[in-house]
């Protein structure tokens, strides 16, 4: 099996704000968004985020030549639109917003778009590597030097995100392009990888018996440490 996801409500919240997609057909594609805001309001975020994300890339599959990167540019462009005019528009849902990530493999490379800090991984030759840059206050003191990354995951602002999809008329897209032939693609939300660290989601995705199972062990993992949030991945051979 190419590609394996889950999405899971976690130990601790009364509702999933995660939302998750994956193609099933060329090219292969997967979405990831995880939701903030009061009420359902995050819920909703996500899943049109993940929804117009999947409509634009769905669409190029009638098309002979595609520049996925420009299209991917374009569906996360649509997305904050509908999200933001949506939240306009529905008082109770005004501030609310997502995360967003998506992958696309085709030709032996793989295209990334994302938004805020759910994150895109890249496992290969026995490794795991980060590919996208989270959109977040910690984040910023990482690179800066100031604090580390296992800090980082304990610091009381950690959840603090400093671009989202849905909170402001425009958003600034974060796009990767990169080889992954013979690799695996992983999309995720925080609420694995603030419970689980890289070298274990490395162990579990090469040791599992398929992209599915790996899936579920890294969401048993996370839930096995508190599931504190919600829980989404999503894993995509290239």
């Amino acid at each position: 099996m190419r590609y394996g996801y889950l999405t899971d409500i976690g130990k601790l919240r009364r509702q999933n704000e995660d939302s998750v997609f994956v193609s099933k057909e060329e090219p292969l594609f997967a979405v990831v968004a995880d939701g903030m805001g009061g009420h359902n309001a995050g819920e909703v975020a996500s899943k049109m985020a993940v929804d117009t994300i999947s409509e634009v890339l769905l669409a190029c599959r009638k098309k002979k030549k595609v520049d996925y990167e420009d299209k991917l540019r374009d569906a996360f462009v649509l997305a904050n639109k509908r999200i933001y005019e949506y939240a306009e528009a529905n008082s109770k849902l005004l501030g609310m917003g997502t995360t967003a990530v998506t992958a696309i493999l085709y030709g032996g490379r793989v295209i990334v778009g994302n938004v805020g800090d759910s994150r895109a991984y890249i496992l290969k030759d026995g490794k795991i590597r980060q590919i996208s840059v989270d959109h977040s206050y910690v984040w910023q003191l990482v690179m800066r030097g100031e604090i580390t990354e296992q800090q980082a995951k304990r610091h009381p602002r950690r959840n603090y995100i400093t671009r989202a999809m849905g909170t402001d008329k425009n958003v600034c897209v974060d796009i990767f392009d990169e080889d992954c032939s013979g690799g695996i693609i992983l999309l995720c939300s925080d609420g694995l990888t603030n419970l689980v660290e890289n070298f274990e989601i490395r162990d579990i995705v090469y040791g599992a018996e398929d992209l599915q199972k790996a899936a579920e062990e890294l969401t048993a993992l996370a839930n096995e440490r508190g599931g504190s949030d919600n829980i989404t991945a999503a894993l995509l051979e290239g």
